[in-house]
């Protein structure tokens, strides 16, 4: 199985986000380098059904210029599931538009023991990915 690090501090931020959200999705980008995440940025969420769906706000997706030109990339793109479920949905797979990029996604179906799983979408096609350093996907 493949496997992306996330930075130290970097599981609690998306699950602090994810919570400060609730009942709303909430998402945001990782930049990093091949497996790797080195800083995240929060975004804010823009869709017009921001319950059950993400849409990143431009502003957040136009970092993307600054950290390339610091020769990182779009390691990840994460988002929250409030209700569950922590896999991704029909319609995360649609938009998928960023094959390279991993999909972290916060599920809070329990928002006790919120869980952290990281995805590859490719053309339709959903591969877990593992989440680094022994993270468990439950997170305390």
């Amino acid at each position: 199985m493949e496997h992306f690090t996330l930075a130290p501090g970097m599981a609690a931020e998306i699950i602090a986000h994810a919570h400060a959200g609730y009942p709303e999705e909430v998402c945001g980008i990782i930049a990093g380098r091949p497996e790797i995440a080195v800083a995240l940025h929060r975004g804010r969420n823009v869709s017009p059904t921001p319950r059950v769906a993400y849409e990143l706000d431009v502003k957040t997706l136009a970092r993307q210029i600054a950290f390339e030109d610091e020769g990182l990339t779009l390691a990840a793109i994460y988002h929250s599931h409030p209700a569950g479920p922590e896999t991704p949905s029909p319609t995360d797979v649609a938009r998928a538009f960023y094959p390279e990029s991993v999909h972290i996604i916060c599920s809070l179906a329990d928002p006790r023991r919120p869980s952290l799983r990281g995805f590859r979408i490719v053309e339709g096609q959903v591969q877990e990915v593992g989440l680094g350093g022994g993270l468990a996907s439950s997170v305390q």
